[in-house]
C-alpha cells in the first residue's frame, strides 16, 4: 500500500500540459494505475479489492480461533489452511524475497511447540523483531520477561528461505540475564506477502508461512 499510495500521490499532484480538448494526458484514475501494477496484471484494482476481502476473512477467523492453532479444532485449523491457500495467487511476486523491516506480530501458528507462544499452561505475545534483512528474532513475552531466540534467514528463491538458528536470550524488563547457543533451524516457504487494508481500513503487511507448520503475521503499516 505504501508504493500504491506513493503511486497515486505522484499522478495526482503531477502539473500537465492540457491537449487540445482541455484534457490533461496524465489525467489516470486510479484503478486505471492499478491495472498496470505488474503484479496485478490487467483488471488490477478489482484484484486488489478480491485480495483485501480474502485477507480480511483470513484475519477475522485466525483471530477467532487465536494465535495456538494445536488448541483449536481440526475444523478450524483445515477452515485456515483453505483460507491461506486461496491468497497464494495473490501474493506480491517473489515473496521470500520480501524486504522486512519492524515488528511483526503472530496471529496464528498452527505449530504444536513454544514458537506459538505456548509454553506450559502459559500463552505469551509472539512477535517477530528484524534486526536487519537477515537477522531477526522470534519473541515470546509474558509479561516484563521476554525470551527471544536469534536466526538468521538465508533466501534460497523467490519463495524459500533457510533459517539458521543463533542463540537464546533471557530478558526481564528489558534487561538480558542470560544466553545461550541455540541450534537448528529449518527451511520455510513464504506462500504470500502482501500489503493489504483490514475490515478498520488500517493497511498492514501480512504473511503466510508454511514451516512446515502454517504461521500468519502481521505488522501495521501506520
Amino acid at each position: 500500500m505504501r508504493a500504491l499510495s506513493s503511486i497515486l500521490f505522484v499522478f495526482n499532484a503531477q502539473k500537465n500540459p492540457t491537449s487540445s480538448d482541455g484534457v490533461s494526458p496524465l489525467q489516470v484514475s486510479s484503478v486505471d494505475i492499478l491495472d498496470n501494477i505488474p503484479f496485478l496484471g490487467a483488471n488490477g484494482a478489482k484484484k486488489m479489492e478480491e485480495r483485501n476481502i480474502l485477507v480480511q476473512e483470513l484475519l477475522r477467523e485466525a483471530k477467532k480461533v487465536g494465535q495456538v492453532g494445536s488448541m483449536a479444532s481440526e475444523e478450524d485449523r483445515a477452515r485456515l489452511e483453505n483460507l491461506a491457500n486461496n491468497l497464494i495467487p495473490y501474493s506480491e511476486p517473489n515473496p521470500a524475497k520480501f524486504p522486512l523491516e519492524g515488528t511483526h506480530r503472530l496471529v496464528y501458528s498452527a505449530a504444536p511447540g513454544a514458537s506459538s507462544g505456548k509454553i506450559g499452561n502459559f500463552v505469551g505475545k509472539v512477535t517477530q523483531l528484524f534486526e536487519t534483512e537477515d537477522i531477526f528474532y522470534n519473541r515470546v513475552a509474558f509479561g516484563p520477561l521476554m525470551v527471544a531466540l536469534q536466526a538468521k534467514r538465508e533466501v534460497k528463491n523467490s519463495s524459500i528461505i533457510k533459517v539458521s538458528f543463533l542463540e537464546t536470550r533471557f530478558s526481564l524488563f528489558g534487561k538480558t540475564f542470560s544466553t545461550k547457543q541455540a541450534g537448528g533451524g529449518g527451511t520455510w516457504k513464504v506462500r504470500f506477502v502482501g500489503e493489504v487494508q483490514d475490515e478498520n481500513g488500517e493497511e498492514k503487511l501480512v504473511r503466510i508461512m508454511e514451516t512446515p507448520s502454517l504461521f500468519i503475521l502481521e505488522q501495521p503499516m501506520n
